[in-house]
């Protein structure tokens, strides 16, 4: 729910949106009380129904106070939204059926009605699942039209765009893969057409068991005779990412359905939604690719091996799910697996001690997705040390600025700042490339590796910003622009973009520690912390959350536990300088001069220009006194 100046509002309670998106979709006509207080509690009594339902409709009239008038009416009888004065997705797909236009430059088209919402209550499902057919029927109806309206009018580029949508909701539906095998043919472009014909031909005999229908079969029939010679094996392309990348380039990854190896059979259920939820919270990361729910799905009655999956759906990476009986309530298994060598490169044991819970599920997921997007770049990323050949792909060359970004030194951005120059001349609309080129800035400033860390800022700031004119709902750019904000003095739209990031995707311990780390400069200690919490359960691995909740501690006075992140810190990044003149500002308020003298000698035989004034210019969004202190206290170790 956003306000009409873009700003989130917060709707935490699942039940809560629903109640929203039941409003909406009446079209402006009251709803019954009875109705929606049955639907949405119907393990209650109807006195505490509706008494639950009275306290919905005031946390979302709470929740709308300052961004304008609430749009949810109610009298003692009904409740409704009045017509136009809430916009959704909805509407917009309903006018769309009526004019016969639809506007695919955006992503509102990509997900399921409710995505990621699912419910024990049988009632609320059931409407849930309802809905979601519909809305599902109704798009795809709109989106076949729109195709065939488009190829006639001559525009390929929107028929292609409208086909890939609508298999990103049904894999199977041969009249859009017939647009996509006309439009190829149009272009020239008989390789792909050829791919292809050879994916379709796979994913309708191995996913529902049947063969193309005969449109289908005579339109594949030209396509080889067109091309006169054997079909070409290699894996068709996928559906283009959001900002326009084609999304085979980027990492892309299977999620099998989870197995249930104990003998809880009321677990069978839960498994198939456990696997939903997680393709769709892993597909929140921009960088990767994830094959789509009902392809896994299809699958999963198929005895294949690691790689003859990988082919079957074009997967770099495979995750396997398993359930296990135990003693303390139960595990699930998370295996990353290799196609090309077969072989696994990563696994997690997680408690599973509230799989019947939401919010427990809600947790087990967070924390699965977030370590799996780490690890699968990291291995996908490979080692990164040479510059990529001059004939390298843009995606590749993107994993290699990934590995610098993490692994920071002064000749690492040095590289980058050529590879991001590289990836701009050949793809100008690569989105994620302008935030690499933020961190760049970010590392140096915090390194003493530029000039000026505030100028550092202001160019890490107009970078994000161009980015955001390709796509402004990129989290990855919300995020940095954040903190170039912050570290600017604008805490409050620092903080904004940063809490936007998480909203997109809270899954990412990235997003979680940079709003903690906007949190600290504008002196919010304890919120600091608790956004800290939520990366440490997102990623427990994820390093950059040591030393920026060790800012945190350090700005509070507590010295020794900031020392001890620095530690974990710096057993990682050795080099980091920031960190290191943060430990031995420690140190010496501990009393330990020694300790901090040699912190502050190590930083300045590397980085002479790292001194007190540069200090002065990099701290200039923190608060006097902790600027003060700080140089005082490194003045005291040395630093000049």
């Amino acid at each position: 729910m956003l306000a009409p100046n873009g700003e989130n509002i917060a709707i935490p309670s699942r039940k809560h949106r629903v109640l929203i998106a039941m409003l909406a979709l009446a079209g402006g006509k009251p709803v019954p009380r009875s109705r929606l207080a049955g639907l949405l509690w119907p393990e209650q009594s109807e006195e505490h129904a509706r008494n639950s339902l009275r306290q919905a409709l005031f946390a979302i009239r709470h929740a709308v106070e300052g961004h304008g008038p609430s749009p949810v009416v109610i009298d003692h009888a009904s409740g409704w939204i009045e017509k136009g004065a809430l916009a959704s997705d909805a509407d917009a797909l309903a006018e769309a059926a009526a004019t016969g236009w639809l506007d695919l430059s955006g992503d509102s088209y990509d997900g399921e009605f409710l995505e990621g919402l699912s419910f024990q209550d049988e009632a609320l499902d059931t409407w849930l699942h309802i809905e979601r057919d519909r809305h599902r029927d109704r798009l795809i109806d709109c989106l076949t039209g729109f195709a065939a309206a488009m190829e006639k009018a001559g525009d390929a580029g929107q028929a292609l765009a409208a086909a890939r949508c609508t298999l990103l909701h049904d894999p199977y539906h041969e009249p859009a893969h017939r647009v996509i095998l006309r439009g190829h043919l149009e272009r020239g472009e008989r390789a792909r057409a050829l791919r292809h014909c050879d994916t379709l031909q796979a994913l309708l005999e191995s996913g529902l068991g049947v063969s193309m229908d005969a449109e289908t079969r005579r339109l594949v029939d030209h396509v080889r005779g067109e091309t006169g010679g054997a079909p070409d094996s290699r894996p068709a392309p996928d559906h283009p990412a959001p900002d326009g990348r084609p999304a085979q380039n980027r990492p892309r990854v299977a999620v099998l359905p989870m197995v249930n190896l104990s003998r809880n059979e009321a677990l069978d259920g839960v498994s198939e939604t456990l696997t939903r939820r997680m393709i769709a919270e892993l597909g929140r990361f921009s960088p990767i690719s994830v094959v789509a729910a009902a392809t896994m799905l299809a699958l999963r009655a198929k005895d294949l091996t690691i790689e003859e999956i990988g082919r079957r759906v074009n997967a770099a990476y495979v995750v396997e799910l398993s359930y296990e009986a135990a003693q303390q309530g139960g595990a699930v298994l998370v295996q990353l697996a290799s196609v090309d060598s077969g072989t696994q490169i990563w696994s997690r044991r997680y408690p599973a001690t509230a799989l019947d819970a939401p919010d427990g599920q809600d947790r087990l997921i967070r924390a699965i997705v977030g370590s799996l997007y780490q690890i699968l770049m990291w291995h996908a990323a490979g080692d990164a040390d040479a510059e990529p050949r001059d004939n390298a792909g843009s995606e590749q060359i993107y994993l290699q600025v990934f590995y610098h970004i993490q692994r920071p030194t002064r000749a690492g951005m040095e590289l980058t700042r050529r590879l991001c120059d590289r990836l701009l001349l050949a793809d100008p609309r690569h989105v994620l490339v302008r935030e690499s080129l933020a961190w760049t800035n970010f590392h140096c400033a915090f390194n003493g590796w530029t000039d000026d860390p505030q100028e550092a800022f202001r160019q890490a700031r107009d970078m994000v910003l161009a980015g955001l004119r390709l796509n402004d709902r990129e989290p990855y750019l919300l995020s940095a622009l954040g903190l170039a904000q912050t570290y600017l003095g604008d805490s409050r739209a620092g903080l904004d973009a940063l809490r936007r990031a998480v909203d997109l995707n809270p899954n990412d311990a990235e997003f979680h520690t940079w709003l903690g780390t906007g949190l600290t400069c504008a002196g919010r200690i304890e919120e600091a912390h608790a956004a800290f919490d939520l990366a440490d359960q997102t990623n427990p691995d994820y390093h950059p959350v040591f030393l920026f909740r060790a800012d945190a501690h350090l700005s509070a006075g507590e010295f020794e536990r900031a020392i001890a992140g620095l530690d974990r810190f710096l057993a990682v990044l050795p080099e980091y300088h920031w960190a290191r003149l943060l430990r031995a500002a420690a140190h010496g308020a501990l009393g330990e001069a020694e300790t901090a003298r040699a912190g502050v000698d190590h930083v300045r035989q590397t980085v002479p220009s790292l001194d007190g004034r540069y200090l002065r210019r990099l701290l200039l969004a923190r608060e006097a006194g902790y600027r003060d202190w700080l140089t005082e206290r490194l003045g005291a170790a040395g630093l000049p």
